[in-house]
C-alpha cells in the first residue's frame, strides 16, 4: 500500500482504469463518486476528459480507491468462510421452545451471550410462516418505540400514532394469521409497561410470544418481589430455557461446522466456548486462526488457535 501524495500518479492510467471499472461494474458516475468521496459532476468530467481543475488530485483519489478494492479483495481471499447456522444441542432446545410458542404460548429464553439464541431465532423466522422477529435496544424500551419496531417487523415501516392505536394495528395484523409468533430479541431492554403491552396482544389474539434475552430477563420475571406486571406475564410463561454457558455438545458442533477433528483443537474450542462470550468468542478465535494459517501457508493447527486466542484475549492462552 502506497501514499499517492508521496509519488507521481499517472493521470492517464487512473482515467483508463476508472472507465474500465465503470463498464465492468455497471456503476453510474454518481455511485462511484460516493465511494471515492468526490462530487459526481467532478468525477464525470474527469472521466470524460473535460475536467479543468486539479486532475492530479482526482487521480490520487482514484488510486486510493483502487488500493482499497485490492485490500478488500485480499481479505476476502484470506478470510475463512464462516459457517452459517448450524444445529447445536442448545439450538435444538430453542427450536422446540419456539415451536411450542407458535402454538399460542408465551415462552422465555434467558441466556448469556454467545449461545446462538439470535441465530436460532433468525433461522426459525426464515424457515416458518407467520414468524416475526424484532430486536430491542435501550432506545426501544418504552411502549411506543417498541410498538414501532414490532410493526416494522410486521411489514409496516414508519408507523405513527398513539400507543393505543399502534397496539390495535398490531392486533389487527396478527389476529387472522395462522399460528403467528412474535420473537422479541434482547428483551431485557423492555420496560415493565412494554412487557405488559406485549402480554395484552397475546391475551387478545392468542399470538405466540417468545422473549429472548440475557439472564436479566428471567431475574426480572421471577424475582422474589415480583411486581404485578411481571406476575401477570410470568403466570402465562408456558416454557423457559435458562442457560449461562454453552454445553460441551455446542462447542463440539462448532468444531464440526468448521471441519475440525483434531482432539487438541477441539479441546481448545471447548475451553474458549465455556468462557464468557461462548460460541461467539470461539468463532472469532477460529476465524483469526484460519487467517494466521493461510498467512503461513499451513493447515490450521492448535498453535494457530492458541495464538489467535492470545491476541483476542490479550493474554497467553493456557
Amino acid at each position: 500500500m502506497n501514499d499517492p501524495t508521496k509519488q507521481p500518479i499517472n493521470i492517464d492510467d487512473q482515467l483508463a482504469w476508472l472507465k474500465d471499472h465503470k463498464d465492468e461494474t455497471g456503476s453510474s458516475w454518481s455511485q462511484i463518486a460516493k465511494r471515492i468521496d468526490i462530487p459526481a459532476g467532478t468525477l464525470s468530467a474527469f472521466g470524460g476528459g473535460t475536467y479543468k481543475g486539479d486532475n492530479q488530485r482526482i487521480a490520487q483519489a482514484i488510486y486510493r480507491y483502487r488500493q482499497l478494492l485490492a485490500a478488500q479483495s485480499a481479505v476476502a481471499v484470506e478470510a475463512p468462510e464462516v459457517p452459517g447456522y448450524f444445529e447445536t444441542p442448545t439450538s435444538r432446545q430453542l427450536t422446540q421452545l419456539l415451536t411450542w410458542a407458535q402454538r399460542g404460548r408465551i415462552v422465555v429464553a434467558a441466556m448469556n451471550a454467545g449461545l446462538s439464541k439470535t441465530s436460532t431465532a433468525n433461522h426459525y423466522t426464515a424457515c416458518f410462516p407467520n414468524v416475526f422477529k424484532v430486536t430491542m435496544a435501550p432506545s426501544t424500551a418504552g411502549v411506543n418505540n417498541m410498538q414501532i419496531e414490532v410493526l416494522e417487523a410486521l411489514g409496516e415501516p414508519n408507523a405513527q400514532g398513539t400507543p393505543q392505536k399502534l397496539s390495535k394495528r398490531i392486533r389487527d395484523r396478527i389476529k387472522d394469521l395462522r399460528n403467528p409468533l412474535i420473537i422479541i430479541d434482547e428483551a431485557q431492554h423492555l420496560s415493565e409497561k412494554a412487557i405488559e403491552e406485549i402480554r395484552s396482544w397475546h391475551d387478545a389474539t392468542g399470538c405466540g410470544i417468545a422473549l429472548f434475552g440475557n439472564i436479566g430477563v428471567m431475574q426480572r420475571l421471577e424475582g422474589g418481589s415480583r411486581k404485578s406486571a411481571y406476575a401477570q406475564i410470568f403466570s402465562r410463561v408456558a416454557m423457559k430455557v435458562v442457560r449461562t454457558q454453552p454445553l460441551l455438545g455446542d462447542a463440539d458442533a462448532l468444531a464440526e461446522a468448521w471441519d475440525v477433528h483434531d482432539d487438541a483443537m477441539i479441546e481448545q474450542i471447548r475451553k474458549v466456548a465455556l468462557m464468557p462470550g461462548g460460541l461467539r468468542g470461539a468463532t472469532m478465535m477460529l476465524e483469526l486462526a484460519s487467517m494466521l494459517a493461510v498467512a503461513e501457508q499451513r493447515e490450521i493447527a492448535n498453535d494457530h488457535l492458541q495464538d489467535a486466542w492470545t491476541q483476542l484475549a490479550g493474554r497467553r492462552a493456557a
